[in-house]
């Protein structure tokens, strides 16, 4: 996968910058410091963004020999990392894409809320590959410009194959 951010070693991103982190410190101002990721594994990692001032791109995979006519799911852990009202909010649109850029379906988050403690939410939606498709491209787009507000934690961004509830049993003694 890649991203159009840059990747930071330090805490502390600014914007356009990404690191990855198992827990935080106050980096800025209103920020929240979590203590692991979204399972709340204190070893868990993290992506941490401070957004880039124009819309670009959090993520971009391709995924190669898909089964046709088969459900999946697109879908990733964020949270607004932001406690204070004030900026502009994260507002994330998924896409699938043919490998030449046709978006088949998409999905937005809406702004992602400020909370007064730190909530990790999923966002994703399901989607049925045509019969003629074996290869999409995964984008996160993020919408929101940055500066002041949207930055936000990215955790177990996923596409997995969904079926139908299968329950087991075994009848008599």
């Amino acid at each position: 996968a890649t991203t159009n951010y840059q990747y930071v070693t330090n805490e502390c991103p600014v914007n356009g910058y990404y690191t990855l982190l198992n827990k935080g410190i106050e980096c800025n101002y209103g920020w929240h410091v979590l203590t692991g990721d979204h399972t709340g594994d204190s070893n868990g990692y993290f992506m941490l963004v401070d957004a880039s001032f124009e819309p670009s791109d959090f993520y971009l995979d391709t995924v190669k020999s898909l089964c046709a006519n088969t459900t999946y799911e697109f879908a990733a852990w964020m949270l607004n990392m932001k406690y204070l009202i004030q900026g502009a909010r994260p507002n994330i649109t998924f896409n699938i894409e043919t490998v030449t850029g046709q978006v088949l379906q998409s999905y937005n988050s809406g702004d992602i809320p400020v909370e007064q403690t730190a909530i990790w939410k999923q966002y994703g939606f399901y989607f049925s590959t045509p019969a003629n498709i074996t290869n999409v491209v995964l984008r996160m787009t993020n919408n929101a410009p940055g500066g002041e507000g949207n930055d936000l934690a990215l955790d177990d961004i996923t596409f997995r194959p969904c079926g139908q509830l299968i329950t087991a049993s075994v009848a008599g003694d």
